[in-house]
């Protein structure tokens, strides 16, 4: 490998690895949290999940909820059905109307991978060179963006 002045240089190995070890999520939790996510890529269900939870009680009728939508039926019962599969809500049937409450698992599963030291948070594993020798503090992308604005050159 030559660089600008010509001279060669040996390279030096890096390992590539973004997460501590016991941080990095599994294929098993992935895709359940990506059935998840999936669930509540929707604006409605997302509001849905929010009158639900804070519902006196902490269940909500159908009848209620459908009051506070703009929509058929059979729409809104879309949205409810992919709650309930997804396992955030269950359902329970009284009579004629279904009842809806949050099941907490799923969300504190959520929270777990988003939370700051989560597989999913703002960190990084340090780089180490190898010898094992830390080459960079780990940090956020916060940190990282304030320091490579410091590092550039003024004009």
């Amino acid at each position: 490998m030559a660089t600008e002045t010509g001279r060669g240089r040996k390279p030096v190995p890096i390992t590539l690895l973004m997460a501590e070890p016991a941080a990095v999520i599994s294929q098993d939790d992935a895709e359940q949290a990506a059935k998840l996510f999936k669930a509540l890529s929707d604006p409605i269900r997302i509001r849905l999940l929010s009158l639900v939870r804070y519902s006196p009680g902490g269940e909500a009728c159908f009848c209620d909820l459908a009051e506070e939508f703009e929509m058929p039926q059979p729409s809104l019962s879309h949205h409810l059905r992919v709650l309930v599969a997804a396992g955030i809500l269950d359902r329970e049937r009284r009579g004629t109307w279904s009842w809806y409450r949050v099941l907490p698992g799923p969300l504190r599963s959520l929270e777990a991978l988003l939370r700051t030291g989560g597989p999913l948070a703002d960190r990084t594993a340090p780089l180490r060179s190898p010898g094992g020798r830390r080459l960079q503090k780990a940090t956020g992308p916060a940190e990282q963006e304030s320091r490579t604005s410091k590092a550039s050159p003024r004009r």
